[in-house]
């Protein structure tokens, strides 16, 4: 893939739904104004050994005037922007039940996903696990409660475990070759993350080149955006990838229900 200039990095407005610690730029989202309840189920996977992924999963409903979902189907095109990072941390909450558990099909596993009057949320037994393998699903279905939210299913193919190709720091004036092991399905997409320390006498990673990616196997950062980069400390570069899925439903003509799912690795530099 081609370079781009430094003018084409373009702002890009993060997109979160419930728990989805996903960013997104404005044209890979939906914004929905007309409805008041939403489900966001949340899978986050990681890496982990035989080309299997290790995920967990949580399930949040609550009320409002309008969200914003991101959407990975709309992500068909590359876009980057300069951004900090976010070291903030912490788990959804919700504001409303839509039963007492949940039934989770998982990579052909039935797991109950019983709600937390103490989180205010959905989610497998602590030490449940969660392992799946390219071309599994997912499926939850909600029992819905009368007054509070609609009964519903929905399902969403898995994000299949990212590998990425090897990864080699570029000599100035050089840009960044990143490659990983591509689905070219429309329905999915990347999120890269470039890190390090914004200066030379920084001591932690504070600033990131942040990618929204078409799943094709392959992006070229350009030269003329890696200055900062190359100037950090050598131990705070990284570069992280993140394949990511979506699927909504609307189970009524008020409700939404969103499902993510992530799957993520870090790379360091040789």
């Amino acid at each position: 893939m081609s370079p781009f200039s430094s003018a084409r990095f373009l702002p890009l407005a993060v997109a979160l739904l419930g728990a989805a610690a996903l960013g997104a730029c404005s044209s890979i989202t939906e914004s929905n104004t007309t409805l008041s309840n939403y489900g966001a189920i949340t899978i986050t996977g990681k890496n982990a050994a035989a080309s299997r992924a290790a995920a967990t999963i949580n399930a949040v409903f609550f009320q409002g005037l309008s969200a914003t979902a991101p959407n990975s189907a709309l992500q068909q095109g590359d876009q980057c922007a300069y951004a900090l990072i976010d070291s903030t941390t912490g788990g959804a909450t919700g504001s409303l039940k839509a039963g007492e558990s949940l039934a989770l099909t998982f990579a052909g596993k039935s797991v109950v996903m019983p709600y937390s009057t103490a989180l205010l949320r959905y989610e497998p037994a602590l030490g449940t696990a969660l392992t799946y393998t390219a071309g599994d699903t997912a499926t939850v279905s909600v029992p819905g409660l009368s007054g509070s939210f609609p009964a519903a299913s929905i399902s969403v193919k898995l994000a299949e475990p990212i590998i990425p190709g090897p990864l080699v720091f570029p000599a100035t004036g050089l840009p960044l070759d990143v490659t990983w092991n591509a689905t070219n399905d429309v329905t999915a997409a990347i999120i890269l993350s470039v890190r390090y320390g914004a200066t030379a006498t920084a001591t932690a990673q504070n600033e990131q080149i942040y990618c929204a990616l078409k799943d094709d196997g392959a992006y070229q950062v350009p030269a003329s955006a890696l200055g900062a980069f190359l100037a950090s400390p050598s131990a705070l570069r990284s570069v992280s990838l993140v394949r990511w899925r979506t699927k909504e439903l609307r189970p009524d003509a008020s409700s939404l229900v969103h499902i993510v799912s992530t799957v993520d690795t870090i790379i360091r530099f040789p």
